[in-house]
C-alpha cells in the first residue's frame, strides 16, 4: 500500500510540474506558433518578380577598330575611320554554347541598316566580324553586338571622306 501511495503521489507531482500542448505567455495569454505551407509544386504559384538580364553580361569586352592582329582580333580601338578602311569588330564571350550564333548590326544616322554579319559559334568564344566602308557615304553610323538576339554591346563611330 505504501508503494502504491508514493507511486501515485509522483505521478501527481509530475503532472502538476509539466506544462501541458499551450504554453501561456506572459499575463496569461495562450500563444500560437504560425506555420506555412511551402507547395512541393510551384508550376502553378504567381510569381511577380522582376530579375533584371540585363546587368548580367556574356561579353568579356569587345572591340572595334580597323587593326587586327595574328588571329584575327582587333588591336586597336577607335571610333573613326577613314572611308575605304576596313572596320572590325572582335568580341570576346565568357560562354558559348551549342547552337549559338553572334552578329553586329550597322546601321546608318537614319537607323536603316547596312549590314548584318552573322557567325555560328559552335563552342569558339572569340568572333570578328568585318564591314567594307568603301561604298560608304561619310557620317555618322552605329553598331550593335548580338549574343544569340540580345543585344551586349554598341558603338557609335564616324567615316570620314576621302582626303584629296
Amino acid at each position: 500500500m505504501r508503494v502504491r501511495c508514493l507511486l501515485l503521489i509522483s505521478f501527481f507531482l509530475l503532472f502538476v510540474a509539466c506544462p501541458g500542448k499551450t504554453s501561456r505567455a506572459p499575463g496569461g495569454r495562450k500563444t500560437a506558433a504560425q506555420t506555412t505551407t511551402v507547395p512541393a509544386d510551384a508550376g502553378n504559384a504567381r510569381v511577380n518578380v522582376e530579375v533584371p538580364v540585363h546587368e548580367i553580361s556574356v561579353l568579356e569586352r569587345s572591340a572595334l577598330g580597323s587593326k587586327i592582329d595574328k588571329d584575327g582580333n582587333v588591336t586597336d580601338s577607335k571610333d573613326t575611320f577613314k572611308a575605304g578602311e576596313p572596320l572590325y569588330v572582335t568580341m570576346w564571350l565568357k560562354q558559348s554554347p551549342g547552337g549559338l550564333q553572334t552578329s553586329v548590326r550597322f546601321l546608318d544616322a537614319h537607323e536603316k541598316e547596312i549590314a548584318w554579319p552573322k557567325t555560328n559559334m559552335k563552342g569558339e568564344k572569340v568572333v570578328t566580324q568585318r564591314l567594307d566602308t568603301s561604298k560608304l557615304a561619310p557620317g555618322a553610323y552605329h553598331a550593335i553586338c548580338y549574343w544569340g538576339m540580345d543585344e551586349e554591346r554598341d558603338y557609335q563611330f564616324t567615316i570620314e571622306g576621302k582626303k584629296k
